[in-house]
């Protein structure tokens, strides 16, 4: 039997229409009858407005519906199944991460970022000034553009999704048919037998063609040992991104600055496939005050001043006492929030009913403290 390693179930959700039968068709044969009744004034000035927006729709409304009718047709993709077969008793499962409806809002909203943003619009500018190019000059030379990149960063500092936004605007500027975020790791190309490397390595990129694909800690690939196998995948990448042919993708290698620098090193030919590097910096106090803010906000919540004051208390003694190779930066808040949204849900349900308002306000008895891993001590020589 094959084994389907970090697999998630899918769960299909079915909507099904009721049918009216017979007193539909006598509702339809009345409204008809009153409609011929009535002159044909249907649309000049009735005397009687309709019952609900539904029996008669505003005028200004038709245009928007044929707006949304364009952009289903070209946002219909067919994402692949992130199965990745790595023999006959083995697979795994990668994430496949749809496209975004509206990257450059997103892009906008992210907290901090301002280096990221820049360079991005850099990247894009080019990107869009070739399509320019190319369509009012087709025989002209264009711009050579390398969308291979790295985003050096620690856990929690928007990797993941900035590679959706990135994804989603280079398929907004034509650079790539599909837009979509195919996120691996080690373990997906990693097999038991030999030969399972290459079969990994081609079906992932298969996978990705169109879009983007993030290998996480791609650090973890360049192994100690000159036989390990994830050297053998960079070579493959290298030979891939070698091709000329291969222009609808994008590769974006994600880790630690220090241990990707020395992958960069550990191959001649690396550095120069992967051109663009973006650096994630750790979230400033404040950043994380505004990202929990809007991470409140999305559940509707609201913070009392003085449960607010206590947060910011709480969450600035652990950015302190942080240790920086360990912080988790916005996942630490995503954990401390839920922490609080639990709190908060067992305070509710016990004693008196809290009104709606109460149901929704964070008091300082909501928060609760956290202790922080802090760096440990350097014993040695």
């Amino acid at each position: 039997m094959r084994k389907i390693l970090n697999s998630t179930p899918v769960n299909n959700e079915c909507k099904q229409q009721e049918n009216s039968g017979d007193d539909s068709v006598k509702e339809f044969e009345r409204m008809l009858e009153e409609f011929i009744s009535s002159g044909l004034n249907y649309g000049k000035a009735p005397d009687e407005e309709p019952e609900t927006e539904d029996e008669m729709p505003e005028p200004e409304e038709l245009p928007e519906e044929e707006e949304t009718d364009e952009e289903d047709d070209e946002t219909p993709i067919d994402l692949p199944s992130g199965i990745v077969e790595q023999n006959a008793n083995l697979c795994v499962k990668v994430r496949i991460l749809p496209p975004m409806a509206r990257p450059r809002e997103e892009l906008d909203r992210l907290v901090g970022c301002a280096d990221i943003k820049a360079r991005l619009g850099e990247l894009l500018a080019l990107t869009r000034y070739n399509r320019m190019l190319r369509k009012a000059f087709p025989q002209a030379k264009e711009h050579e553009v390398s969308l291979h990149s790295i985003f050096f960063g620690r856990p929690g500092t928007g990797k993941t999704t900035v590679c959706k936004i990135f994804g989603s605007l280079l398929h907004e500027a034509g650079a790539l048919s599909k837009g979509h975020v195919v996120v691996a790791d080690r373990g997906t190309f990693i097999g038991s037998l030999w030969g399972d490397e290459e079969r990994s390595v081609r079906q992932v990129l298969e996978m990705a063609r169109g879009g983007v694909l993030m290998i996480d800690e791609a650090y973890l690939l360049n192994g100690k040992n000159d036989h390990d196998p994830g050297k053998i995948v960079i070579q493959l990448l290298m030979d891939v991104l070698a091709d000329e042919d291969q222009r609808d993708i994008a590769v974006v290698l994600c880790g630690y600055k220090e241990p990707m620098m020395r992958l960069l090193d550990s191959n001649p030919g690396l550095p120069s496939r992967f051109p663009n590097r973006f650096e994630f910096s750790d979230f400033s106090v404040d950043d994380l005050l505004e990202i929990s803010r809007r991470r409140v906000d999305r559940y509707r919540y609201h913070f009392t001043p003085q449960a607010w004051q206590k947060y910011s208390e709480v969450l600035a003694a652990a950015y302190r006492e942080r240790d920086p190779q360990t912080w988790g930066n916005a996942r630490f808040v995503a954990n401390q929030l839920e922490r609080i949204y639990i709190r908060h849900a067992q305070r509710c349900t016990q004693g008196k009913t809290p009104s709606g308002r109460q149901l929704l306000t964070l008091t300082p008895a909501d928060i609760v403290s956290v202790e922080v891993p802090r760096p440990k001590p350097h014993i040695g020589f």
